[in-house]
């Protein structure tokens, strides 16, 4: 079975689409997947010769059905989840008729579209090396198909790659510079909206049993002075209004309207990374005046999202004051929607809350009174808690006196609501960890918060946190630690200050990657030209700049190129072998490493008939010269071979314009 690609090309291709696709294969259906290694395996067993490429028209029909397939899964094939995936199985179907090198080249091309793609989604810094190794095989695999050289050693094949990849990288700088930005970030693609760890819209706590840990990244923040102490840093997400007994849930929006607030302290402004989450919250201290550099809406209860999910990661500005009162009273839709309860739901715990109102004198020493029977009542903060039945409530008050956050901040809007008190949960991040490396705070997924909020008047919704009552150094961590512990106490990173401090580097790159390169928007930009002393540019004078810089390293790369002392590549006759095999490789016939002088020249015979006495004379007069004793530099004889061997390229001339090379005979 006729073999057109030789093996160190072959390889180098099929690695590279396969990288590519793994690139994508939790953001493509399993079974386009499964298409790609399908042909992995087919192109590679027919090298072997141990199974034929399929026909034309079956070729055809499996394209078509495999773009039916794409359209059905995702009943488009626009975006970049479609798109990829039209990618990799239209790649897949064009493996199945790599018989020629034009052919290979073109799905060198799709892998390398594929890391584009993959880059345009996920940006993140661990990424890169991935995206980086992916395009080396495939840039490696399209000279290892264009030089006959490069075909017989993979270093030779990987450094053409990498030095072709450092000619362009000049320009690549410059464009990055110079190419006007539109509003956003530099990858200028909608994001996904594939979830991401992160905060729920309801809270079940009793149905937890095992609360497990994650380090992952919520966010890093940057202030502009100084910080506010840890106890004060409550970054808020989901306001949840609706309890059935068991489990708490946002509500219905239109059944309130905002409460204007008087702001009582001075602005405090900082800068918000937030990494991939999927959904649209954007996470703030309170109260928040307002964000920039991101469009978003906040709703009656102070939930802050943006108009569309955050499947890619944000950054954006923002304004808070850690003081502030209402300046009017709470509607009768708001008192009515945070105090309703479940009737007939935890009794015990009821009876409790009407006894502790009976003895408070208003609803601001109520609060006080259940934050104190939090704190004398011999309740434990534990990752670890029972489980709770239908009465949850009732349940860890009076018999398990175990739980985390969650437990405590339900219970105690609960107790708020039995005595007729307005009271809402409220979840997010409390906290962070200072990294001193990228100089900014660490808000991990650990760091995931419940509280309350109740209603008093003349100072409207106010913050009580009674896992604060329960323990006290969950909001009192140090700034330097990891922020997280297991049950027990115990740093999930040990004591080990190596390890935190290899963390922080990581991360500190990992934040610089995001705000430098991935958000290199419009005002970077402006900031950079600036430094760079062009800060009076318009975009007319940084298109000439970037026209100007763009030829002018051209003609520089071109006139170092050819100054370069050219490589050593033999004697005279061997450089005329050289082109001999060029000419084959470009008329489909192929040549392998192991191939001798006489085998090239059969198979030479075999598949170009038109040029068989032209192709023997030459091979004779090779190996005369090489081995039979004739003078390998008597340049009449060079010139004879030279003659034969154009005469080879004009009588075989026709087949340069055929996609392909016929079928192999005998």
């Amino acid at each position: 079975m006729k073999q057109d690609l030789t093996r160190l090309p072959l390889l180098l291709l099929l690695a590279g689409y396969a990288a590519a696709c793994l690139l994508h294969l939790d953001r493509i259906p399993a079974w386009c997947t499964a298409v790609a290694a399908a042909a992995l395996l087919w192109r590679w067993l027919n090298f072997r010769d141990r199974l034929s490429l399929p026909a034309q028209p079956l070729r055809v029909g499996i394209a078509l059905l495999l773009l039916f397939a794409i359209v059905l899964s995702f009943r488009a094939i626009g975006g970049l989840a479609a798109g990829s995936a039209l990618l990799v199985a239209m790649g897949a179907a064009k493996l199945l008729e790599t018989r020629a090198p034009r052919d290979a080249v073109v799905v060198a091309v799709v892998t390398l579209v594929l890391v584009l793609a993959a880059a345009l989604e996920r940006q993140g810094l661990a990424r890169l090396p991935l995206y980086v190794a992916t395009g080396w095989l495939a840039l490696a695999a399209i000279a290892a198909l264009g030089s006959v050289a490069a075909a017989q050693s993979a270093g030779r094949s990987f450094r053409i790659a990498a030095r072709t990849a450092m000619y362009a990288l000049p320009l690549a700088a410059l464009c990055f510079v110079l190419v006007p930005r539109l509003p956003g970030p530099l990858w200028g693609m909608p994001a996904g909206t594939q979830a991401q760890t992160g905060l729920s819209d309801e809270m079940s706590p009793g149905s937890i049993s095992d609360l497990s840990i994650s380090e992952d990244i919520a966010f890093r923040v940057r202030f502009d002075g100084a910080p506010p102490p840890p106890a004060q840093r409550y970054w808020r997400g989901p306001v949840l209004h609706d309890f059935d007994g068991y489990t708490w849930r946002r509500g219905a929006p239109e059944a309130a309207r905002s409460q204007p607030r008087e702001m009582l302290s001075p602005a405090l402004r900082y800068h918000v990374m937030l990494e991939p989450q999927g959904g649209t919250y954007l996470f703030a201290l309170d109260a928040l005046e307002r964000l920039d550099g991101i469009a978003y809406r906040q709703s009656y209860d102070g939930e802050v999202h943006s108009w569309r999910p955050l499947g890619a990661a944000t950054d954006y500005d923002g304004i808070s004051h850690l003081q502030s009162r209402s300046s009017t009273g709470l509607s009768v839709a708001g008192r009515r929607l945070d105090t309703r309860l479940p009737p007939g739901r935890n009794p015990r715990s009821t009876a409790l809350a009407r006894q502790l109102r009976a003895q408070s004198s208003s609803d601001a020493d109520y609060a006080a009174r259940v934050i104190d029977y939090f704190h004398a009542g011999g309740f434990e903060y534990s990752l670890t808690p029972p489980l709770l039945d239908k009465d949850s409530i009732d349940g860890l008050l009076f018999r398990t006196h175990l739980g985390y956050c969650g437990h405590y901040a339900s219970a105690f809007v609960m107790l708020m609501r039995a005595a007729d008190v307005p009271a809402r949960v409220v979840t997010g991040y409390q906290g962070g960890s200072w990294n001193p490396v990228g100089r900014y705070y660490t808000v991990r997924q650990s760091d995931a918060h419940a509280w309350a909020e109740v209603w008093l008047d003349g100072q409207g919704w106010t913050r009580f946190d009674p896992t604060a009552a329960v323990a006290p150094g969950r909001l009192l961590r140090t700034a330097g630690a990891s922020g997280t512990a297991r049950a027990g106490g115990e740093p999930l990173l040990g004591e080990a200050s190596w390890l935190r401090g290899a963390r922080d580097i990581w991360e500190a790159a990992g934040g610089w990657w995001q705000e430098q390169v991935v958000h290199f928007n419009s005002a970077r930009q402006l900031d950079l030209l600036g430094k760079l002393g062009l800060g009076g540019l318009d975009e007319s004078g940084m298109l000439a700049l970037l026209l100007g810089g763009g030829v002018l390293w051209t003609l520089l790369l071109l006139a170092w190129l050819s100054r370069r002392e050219p490589a050593p590549r033999g004697d005279a006759l061997a450089r005329l072998w050289e082109r001999f095999l060029a000419l084959l490789a470009r008329r489909g016939v192929a040549v392998a490493a192991h191939d001798g002088p006489d085998a090239i020249r059969r198979r030479a015979r075999r598949q170009l008939p038109e040029a068989q006495d032209e192709i023997d004379a030459f091979a004779a007069g090779y190996l005369w010269l090489r081995y039979g004793g004739g003078d390998p530099a008597d340049a009449a004889t060079l010139a004879r071979l030279k003659r034969r061997l154009s005469a080879i390229a004009r009588a075989t001339g026709a087949r340069r314009r055929r996609r392909t090379a016929p079928a192999a005979q005998g």
